[in-house]
Order: C-alpha cells, then sequence, then structure tokens
C-alpha cells in the first residue's frame, strides 16, 4: 500500500471551515453521538472477549506447528499469526449490542481446514462461546459465534510468511487464494480508509450518523443490495477528502449535497454511466492479485452504484446494488438534501422546538414510514422446518433476495426492474412472529459431536410437539416489500415470472432444498389489511377504522379517497377490471407450484408457472456473504 498521500490536495474541492449555521448544529449532533457510545461495562467485555480469542488462537496455532508440522518448541514459538478487527469496531464508530468483524491472518502451513475444524472445535468448548457456526461456503468463510453475549465474525486468511506484519502489503498477497486474498484485504481496506481521511474525529462522528441514518431510513443492507458497512465508509470518507476542514455537521450536509448530485437513478435510461466513488490517486491499478476494478471494462463501467475500494485488488464495494436500490438511494439523499437546506437555517432551539431533542438530527434520522404507506405489499414467507437450520436456509435466502426484482442475466426484460409502471420500496427487515421465536428457544438442545463445527444443535421439532394436527411445525421469516403502480397503467402485470426466477436461482444456487425440511419461498400481494399483525406491531402501526377509511399510495391517503389499483397480482382472473388486476380484498397467493388454493373459505388465486427458467448471478457476480445473525458481506457491516 503506497504511504505518498500528496495527491490529497487535489481532491480537495473546498478547505473552508464551518459556516455559522453548520456551527450551531453542531453541539445536537455531539449530543447525540455521545448517546450511541456503548456502557463502560460492555466495552470492557469486549475487550476481554478479544483478549481471550488472541490467547486461544496464539496457543492453537502454537499446538498446531509442534503436534502436526513435528516443529521444536522453540521454532514453534516464533510461528505467529495476527488477528485484525474491522468494521465499525476498527472506526470506532461500533455501537451497544453490535457484533464484531474480525480477520484472523495465519502463517504459511496453517490452513482453512486447520481453522474450521480443529480452531472452531476449540472454541466450542469454551462455556462463555454460543451459538457457534461454521459459513464455509460463502464467499468470505467464516466462524460466526456469541462470545459472553457479542456476536464475532471471524475470517480466516494465511500469508506465506511465518510472522505475521501489522501491515499487510500487497507483496504479501502474491500466491494467495481468492478467499485469503479478500479476507486480508479487509483488513487492508480498514487501514487505508482511516490512513487516507485527514481528520479521523470528524471523520468517525459523521459516519456514525450516515450508518444510523441508513438503519433508520431501510437502505443499510449488503444482502437487500444496498451498501454495507464498509460501502458508507468509503462515501463518507471521500466526503472528508474533499472538504478536509468542516466540522462534522458540515460534512453531514455536503455527504447528501454531493451523492445527491453524483448518483442518477436512471443510467440505463440516459445512457450516461454513474461515476465511480474512490479514495487512491487513481482507480487504475496495475496487480498481479487478480481482477481489479477497471473503468475501460464494461461490466466495471456500467456498475449502477460504483464505490471502490482502496485497495488492490480494487472492488466495488456496493456491487449488489440493483436499479431499484438505486432509486430508493437516490430518493434518500435527496430527502437528506432537502431537510438540510430547510433546515439549517433555523436556530438550534427552533431545530428542537420543530423536530425533537437533536433538532436536525432527529429528522433525517426519523424512521422510514412503511407499513400503511403503500396500496400493495409483497409479502414474502421463508420458512423451515428444523430449528437447527432455520437461520442459514434464511440468511441464504436473504442473500438471493435481490434476484426478485433485478432478475439474472438470462432473465433481462422479463424482471420486476423492467416492469416501468411497477415500482417495489424495499424493507430489508426481517420479522419473526414472536411466539414461534420463544417455541424455538425451548427446542431442547443435544451436545455436538467432538470436533464438530456447530455447537448446541437444536433437535428437529417431532410431530409430537408440532402442533395438533400432528404436521410439521414451521419455523418462519418474514419480509415485507411495498408495492406501487403508475396510475396510467392499463394492462395487467403478471409478476410469476419474475418469482419463478427467484425460485430457480435458489434451487440452483444454494442447495439447501430437502424434502420436509426447507420449502421454497411464498410470494403473495397483499394490502395493509392483511399483514400480519406481528408485523404491524413490530412497526408500531395501529389500523385505521373501517369507517371512512381512504386507500393509501406512496406519499399518504389518495385525494380522491377512490380505491387504488393494482397491476401487480398474478395471472389469475379475480378481480380484472378495465384491463387491470385489481388487488383483491382478500391476500393473492403467488407459488411457484400453480394452482388454486381454498384457506379458510377464502379464494387465493396462485400464478401459474411454466417450465422452470435458469437462474443465476450476473458474470462476474460474486456470491453475497452470510452469516449466522443475518449479517453482510464485503468485510463490512
Amino acid at each position: 500500500m503506497s504511504t505518498d498521500k500528496s495527491f490529497l490536495t487535489k481532491r480537495v474541492i473546498s478547505a473552508d471551515g464551518p459556516k455559522a449555521d453548520e456551527l450551531t448544529h453542531e453541539a445536537s449532533l455531539v449530543e447525540w453521538c455521545a448517546t450511541c457510545i456503548e456502557p463502560e461495562e460492555e466495552s470492557n467485555r469486549r475487550r476481554s472477549v478479544l483478549e481471550r480469542i488472541h490467547n486461544i488462537v496464539r496457543v492453537w496455532i502454537h499446538q498446531t506447528m509442534v503436534s502436526e508440522f513435528r516443529m521444536p518448541e522453540a521454532a514453534a514459538g516464533q510461528v505467529e499469526g495476527r488477528i485484525f478487527a474491522t468494521g465499525s469496531y476498527r472506526y470506532n464508530v461500533h455501537t451497544s449490542g453490535s457484533d464484531i468483524d474480525m480477520v484472523l491472518i495465519a502463517p504459511s502451513r496453517i490452513t482453512r481446514e486447520h481453522f474450521f475444524k480443529i480452531l472452531a472445535a476449540r472454541f466450542a468448548q469454551e462455556p462463555w462461546v454460543k451459538d457457534l457456526h461454521c459459513i464455509s461456503d460463502s464467499r468470505v468463510p467464516i466462524i460466526a459465534m456469541k462470545c459472553d453475549g457479542i456476536d464475532i465474525d471471524l475470517s480466516f486468511g494465511t500469508i506465506r510468511q511465518d510472522r505475521v506484519p501489522e501491515i499487510i502489503t500487497d507483496d504479501l498477497l502474491q500466491g494467495l487464494d481468492e478467499q485469503s486474498i479478500l479476507s486480508c484485504n479487509a483488513v487492508r481496506v480498514a487501514h487505508s480508509i482511516m490512513d487516507l481521511v485527514p481528520n479521523k474525529g470528524v471523520f468517525r462522528q459523521t459516519l456514525r450518523f450516515v450508518k444510523a441514518w441508513g438503519k433508520s431510513r431501510a437502505i443499510y443492507s449488503n444482502t437487500f443490495g444496498f451498501p454495507s458497512g464498509i460501502g458508507w465508509a468509503i462515501l463518507v470518507a471521500f466526503v472528508c477528502q474533499c472538504y478536509p476542514n468542516q466540522n462534522a455537521a458540515g460534512m453531514v450536509k455536503r455527504f447528501f449535497k454531493t451523492y445527491h448530485a453524483w448518483f442518477k437513478p436512471n443510467p440505463r435510461e440516459t445512457g450516461v454511466n454513474n461515476r465511480a466513488i474512490y479514495l487512491t490517486e487513481s482507480m487504475r491499478g496495475a496487480t498481479q492479485l487478480g481482477h481489479s476494478w477497471n473503468p475501460q471494462k464494461p461490466s466495471d463501467a456500467s456498475a449502477l452504484f460504483p464505490v471502490l475500494t482502496p485497495a488492490l485488488p480494487y472492488g466495488n464495494a456496493c456491487y449488489n446494488v440493483t436499479l431499484t436500490n438505486l432509486h430508493q438511494l437516490c430518493d434518500e439523499f435527496k430527502r437528506g438534501f432537502d431537510i438540510m437546506n430547510s433546515s439549517l437555517p433555523l436556530s438550534a432551539a427552533e431545530a428542537r422546538a420543530k423536530y425533537g431533542p437533536y433538532g436536525v438530527w432527529s429528522k433525517l434520522l426519523e424512521k422510514r414510514p412503511f407499513i400503511g404507506h403503500f396500496p400493495h405489499y409483497l409479502h414474502l414467507q421463508v420458512s423451515c422446518a428444523e430449528a437447527a437450520e432455520y437461520q442459514a436456509y434464511v440468511d441464504g435466502v436473504e442473500s438471493r433476495m435481490r434476484i426478485l426484482w433485478s432478475g439474472t442475466a438470462m432473465s433481462r426484460g422479463q424482471n420486476m426492474e423492467d416492469h416501468k409502471h411497477l415500482r417495489l420500496h424495499l424493507n430489508p427487515r426481517r420479522y419473526e412472529d414472536p411466539l414461534e421465536v420463544k417455541r424455538r428457544a425451548l427446542v431442547p438442545r443435544e451436545p455436538a459431536a467432538r470436533g464438530s463445527y456447530q455447537q448446541d444443535s437444536p433437535r428437529r421439532l417431532s410431530t409430537a410437539s408440532a402442533g395438533k394436527d400432528g404436521g410439521v411445525t414451521w419455523h418462519t421469516a418474514h419480509y415485507i416489500l411495498g408495492l406501487t403502480v403508475d396510475a396510467s397503467q392499463s394492462r395487467k402485470i403478471d409478476l410469476s415470472g419474475p418469482i419463478r426466477v427467484f425460485h430457480n436461482d435458489i434451487k440452483s444456487k444454494l442447495k439447501m432444498l430437502r424434502e420436509g425440511v426447507t420449502r421454497l419461498p411464498i410470494v403473495r400481494v397483499c394490502d395493509t389489511k392483511h399483514i400480519p399483525q406481528f408485523i404491524k406491531d413490530a412497526e408500531g402501526y395501529t389500523d385505521a377504522p373501517a369507517d371512512g377509511a381512504t386507500a393509501e399510495g406512496p406519499e399518504g391517503p389518495r385525494a380522491d379517497g377512490r380505491e387504488s389499483t393494482t397491476t401487480a397480482a398474478t395471472s389469475g382472473e379475480d378481480g380484472e377490471r378495465g384491463g387491470h388486476v385489481v388487488a383483491p380484498r382478500r391476500p393473492v397467493h403467488v407459488h411457484a407450484r400453480g394452482g388454486e388454493r381454498w384457506a379458510g373459505g377464502h379464494r387465493r388465486v396462485v400464478a401459474r408457472h411454466g417450465g422452470g427458467g435458469r437462474g443465476g448471478r450476473p458474470p462476474g457476480e460474486p456470491q453475497a456473504r452470510t452469516r449466522g445473525a443475518g449479517g453482510s458481506g464485503g468485510g463490512g457491516k
């Protein structure tokens, strides 16, 4: 990694300090940041956990070198690995309850097999380690575990040296496999970001706020196609480079100003690609470490949301962003830009009186309204009959969820994004019925076999505990996506094709479907009335009274009070009127296997799918990383 940072002077747009209004509102932002710092007890517990993990790894490496490679004790004592923190903990912007991303860089001869079989089993013996899972088939394989109540994601890489230095330079990556390069680069990227920002304190404050804003506005989830922690960190760092003398309030203002203008929601229509964000002197880098992002390569140049990692080989940290995600991101950048422009002229007292305890920052952080905000919804249900496999299956399906709206390279022209009159409003939140969660927690657990990488595996629920009908008990995760249709649309829109592509992708990519254990996600169209009550409760939504109720659109109730129509249902004929498929008062059920189902006396129209389609990610698109608790990929949260 280069130490020459003279190019940063050319990156500066303005070296001015904060303006008067930015100084005025800085205090309330600092107050908000102070509320995010974890309690000292939890901070001490984190440090204790990291120290214990480090000691276990140190002893494990020493014992492996002696027992497996017959190395003398003295020589084995000179072999040393190193554990690095990445993500929010590395930037010191973590919050109470957040997890820690860690990378173990091991010396030569220590393999990934040692990591998953021996080290994982060693961790499983510790009484303070719970819920240990090895996720070995993801793009960045990890051991996911809960250590003394703190979620840990530990990935692995190895270099061709007996001692791992503090700084992982480019030459140390030569000859490594792709997974080791990715793991090492998570460390290198975190180091480079901190090295390339001019004011680390302002960077941390701004990043802490932007991450909270992204979560509150439902645009923070790598698996759902939004930027992950590393993506947001790069976006914030770039603005810090452009305005090196700003305070945090001024930096947040320029964050929205920059990206409201930078990213356009329709690059494919205009033919003008969105420009890449990069922190280094150039976005091009000669390397022998595999593919590095290249603006001359069409697949790279046409990326919708290119945010480049600052360590060779360069890669797009936001490769998962689809056209639907891009629209939503641009909407939120504009909202932030408008709020800052209209609210910063207020005094701090006026802003507090108008918006809440932190003034303009309270307004920016308002949770995005969702339930009851759109006329129609897609309700996805992902189910698994085995408590032990439920988490992994749901994480796997979630990592492929974006295929539902963006499709694959083989399905262009028939995806949801290709319906010009249809728009999906994404919500990355996963909902679970509290009663199911309690029942799953009571499932008896049996100790894992010696050397197993999965600790305390819950037994599969038997039919004896499955319910009165003696059938299988399904554990289900729910997702709710908003759905709007252009009022000028005059023809029926059939979503059976995109759903079939989604199902085929799950069957071909996950390899996790087992008869009676897992099943394809159920996708149905519904209105607010038919969203499960526990989801409404989780969102704090209260049903409006039936008398005088009005239909609601994306910006609230329709002015004319007439019932909205949707063309987004199925290939069935129920509710058809004037060329539209009207959203029936009862939910429309869309399922890949076709046929009609009756439940509780209500007819449900089912999309009849033809033959199977081909699924897969576009050429060059890596598989998203999943984790035991629904985390994100790309080396950051």
